[in-house]
């Protein structure tokens, strides 16, 4: 395509220095020093952090500021705000130290550039960019006065998005204050209820399929643990079987409506009701929970939500390669066991609430789609052309 004036292509490698970080081992991790940072510590603040506290050479440093591309499993740009810090492998530091640009529009212009690598690089379920790949890449650069301007429509655009996300977060948060206000704090049991184990208030626990479902390429969702969030299953990266393997694994479990999932290896204890209208089955690092009549799923979702059943989790997960949740432990947790009556009243106000928020997220939808035809139109010269 012809350009814009004063705009020119420039391949990635000559734009910027990127600096893959430093493969520390385990041996080396520590309980001190600077946080070793990982691409999970970028995509989820709420990751285990390790620490090291040695010399391994100032490239490998990180402070507030600095750009980061994380290469391989997942790809991402991140502007890195978490403080002093040391970078794991995988992940490129960035230094301007080749060409004049402004850091935030080059940070805008590698999100898209990202999107579009992600569709072309190897690995179904690990992603990954070869360095030298990733230097030839050829992206449009503009005068410094419009890398400026762009720049500042985009953060304006970007806060918008901010702002509706941070809404439907504290959406979440009602819902716990209200949790709190009707049941009180159930570590604590200020109203007394009675306390039962997870054994005696369901009337099943068990996980998904031990053996390695034959899976195909459409067909049934097969469930994983990556595919249990708190309030919600994610969907957009997972697995088929067909009906005749399914029809086998259902033989042990068949879930249905307002059972309660649990992710119970890796990242333990996240927690979903099962919806209406889906049909699946799951693979062992998911946990179903089928309930009695006296208890609401909407209520042992929170519940299990809550720092009272996580914390009992963290206490029973068995730390081995990954952290992993087994029937037994979940069996043992305990639980409070307030009046039904009073269960069904909260589930009836996460209902409006998740109405709300269904209303907030179609409206983010939005937003994002408009940010995303704002930044093709930025980086394609057609804003200021």
């Amino acid at each position: 395509m012809k350009l814009p004036e004063g705009w020119e292509y420039i391949k990635l490698g000559d734009v910027a220095t990127y600096i893959n970080g430093r493969a520390f081992k385990p041996s080396e991790w520590t309980t001190k020093g600077l946080p070793i940072i990982r691409i999970q510590n970028l995509n989820n603040t709420g990751s285990e952090i390790n620490y090291f506290d040695g010399e391994c050479g100032e490239k490998y440093h990180i402070k507030d500021g600095n750009i980061l591309i994380s290469w391989s499993g997942s790809l991402g740009v991140y502007n890195w705000h978490g403080g002093d810090a040391v970078l794991n492998q995988h992940i490129f530091k960035v230094e301007f130290n080749k060409i004049k640009i402004e850091k935030m529009y080059f940070f805008y212009m590698m999100k898209g550039v990202l999107v579009e690598m992600e569709r072309h690089t190897h690995g179904s379920t690990m992603k990954h960019i070869t360095k030298s790949k990733f230097d030839s890449i050829n992206v449009m650069i503009p005068p410094l006065e419009t890398q400026k301007k762009i720049v500042e429509v985009l953060e304006k655009a970007e806060k918008a998005l901010e702002k509706r996300k941070e809404a439907i977060k504290l959406l979440d948060e009602l819902v716990k204050s209200r949790f709190i206000e009707m049941f009180g704090e159930p570590a604590l049991n200020p109203k007394g209820w009675p306390i039962s184990y997870y054994e005696d208030i369901c009337t099943c626990i068990t996980d998904g399929e031990h053996s390695t479902p034959k899976r195909c390429e459409k067909g049934i969702y097969l469930l994983s643990a990556r595919n249990v969030l708190n309030h919600s299953l994610q969907l957009d990266d997972v697995d088929y079987i067909d009906e005749n393997e399914y029809i086998r694994i259902s033989k042990r479990i068949i879930p249905e409506k307002n059972d309660i999932l649990i992710s119970c290896s890796g990242s333990v204890g996240r927690v979903c009701k099962v919806p209406k209208n889906i049909k699946f089955q799951m693979v062992r690092s998911v946990a179903i929970l089928k309930l009695k009549d006296n208890f609401n799923a909407t209520f042992m979702e929170w519940l299990i939500d809550s720092n009272f059943t996580q914390q009992q989790i963290l206490k029973s997960i068995n730390q081995s390669s990954q952290a992993n949740l087994f029937q037994g432990k979940i069996k043992k947790l305990k639980s409070i066991v307030p009046p039904l009556e009073l269960q069904n009243q909260f589930a009836d106000f996460v209902k409006q609430c998740d109405k709300l928020k269904f209303e907030m997220q179609q409206s983010l939808t939005e937003l994002e789609n408009n940010f995303n035809s704002l930044m093709q139109k930025a980086f394609n010269g057609e804003l200021f052309s």
